[in-house]
């Protein structure tokens, strides 16, 4: 049986958004073959964000809207061994003022190879509404996802894992909060109700006995017909110390996005499709953590600390860059085991 709970502080530069979010998980064994697997989410945020509009002066700062809500989020899981076949099942259920998510998955691990090499096919289906506080507004939204992937172990230290993921959306995916200018007059964000993402991602583990370390790098390449095109490559570097009672992982990540194709500062005549939310733009991210784990009884009590500093930037030269937030966070956990 396992039991971990954590609190994360994260903080946007500036008065910007803040969110702070308890998290608990648990993993209990019901037979040799069977586990039963969940995780329970209480946030809250709390702050300002950029409405879309652009500054009303160069060099401005972007208009922001404040806006504050809890969110409520939970999974339960069951995995079932049967011969070679990992069978896991689950359910989702997120719940905001203005937003309500029901999902459900499957996924199958299937060993050959003599256990070296792991084949992993999966499915997932959400169903969300999309609200608005303050109004009636009421959308439907739904997601079906898709993956196939493969971990394999290259030698006695080493593993790859490669996975590419298919992703489709449909119903409502503008943002109700989101405002777009269009020759000088404000209207609402407007996308289009259906979306086909694709996303392929590869990692690679190795352990590095003279140092009792491992080095972990990964890279993901995502597209959707949006326009969008991102690239994410992330290192990090486990360090082992006093018999792997001490575990110091400093970690780099870098994010790159193109932007959507219906993306402007702003817009003129009659444009089917609209939107200045920042998120869609072309910007790059940048990502340098650092978490220490604490095995106090070895296999059985444990403690996390860690710290991540976020740094964002536009790239088009047309979006101001008051409208990228940089952030940090700070997360503690304790971890059961027993």
């Amino acid at each position: 049986t396992v039991f971990e709970t954590r609190y994360q502080y994260y903080q946007e530069d500036d008065g910007r958004m803040r969110v702070d979010s308890d998290y608990s998980l648990f993993s209990i064994d019901l037979s040799d073959t069977v586990v039963l697997d969940g995780t329970l989410l209480y946030s809250t945020l709390s702050g300002a964000s950029p409405i879309g509009t652009p500054p009303s002066k160069r060099d401005g700062q972007v208009p922001l809207a404040y806006l504050e809500d809890d969110r409520y989020a939970a999974t339960l899981g069951l995995t079932s061994q049967l011969g070679n076949h990992s069978l896991k099942t689950g359910v989702s259920y997120s719940y905001e003022a203005d937003y309500l998510s029901l999902g459900a998955s499957v996924q199958d691990t299937i060993s050959l190879n003599e256990k070296n090499t792991e084949l992993v096919l999966g499915s997932a289906y959400t169903d969300d509404t999309v609200g608005a506080n303050g109004s009636d507004f009421e959308e439907a939204k739904r997601s079906y996802d898709a993956i196939i992937g493969v971990n394999q172990l290259l030698g006695p230290n080493t593993v790859l894992t490669f996975d590419v993921t298919l992703g489709w959306k449909q119903g409502y995916l503008s943002d109700p909060y989101k405002r777009v200018l269009i020759d000088d007059e404000v209207y609402f964000d407007e996308r289009p109700d259906s979306k086909f993402e694709q996303m392929a991602f590869l990692r690679l583990t190795h352990y590095l006995e003279g140092l009792d370390a491992s080095i972990e790098t990964s890279y993901r390449l995502g597209h959707n017909d949006f326009g969008n095109v991102s690239h994410e490559a992330q290192i990090a570097f486990y360090k082992y110390l006093f018999d792997k009672r001490v575990v110091i992982r400093p970690s780099f990540r870098f994010y790159d996005q193109s932007a959507a194709d219906f993306y402007a500062t702003e817009f003129s005549g009659d444009p089917e499709f609209a939107s200045a939310d920042y998120r869609l733009s072309a910007e790059q991210t940048f990502n340098i953590g650092l978490q220490i784990r604490w095995n106090i009884i070895k296999d059985k009590l444990s403690l996390d600390l860690g710290y991540d500093r976020y740094i964002s930037r536009g790239t088009d030269g047309k979006t101001s860059q008051s409208a990228y937030p940089d952030a940090h966070s700070v997360t503690a956990g304790i971890h059961f085991q027993f």
